[in-house]
């Protein structure tokens, strides 16, 4: 079996859209702790959640 190549965190995100810039400095703080935004989480169309992976 191959050795897993990533790790995976989730961030729960709120449907407001009044807090974008919070999710942007979410973003940015993943990223500066060398996360990468791969793909959004959602529930009946509105996005819930952000997923960010890591090389292991």
């Amino acid at each position: 079996m191959a050795e897993q190549k990533y790790v995976y965190t989730t961030h729960a995100t709120e449907a407001d859209p009044r807090k974008l810039d919070s999710i942007e400095s979410v973003v940015n703080e993943h990223a500066r702790e060398g996360w990468r935004f791969v793909d959004t989480l959602e529930k009946d169309g509105t996005t819930v959640g952000l997923v960010f992976e890591q090389e292991r």
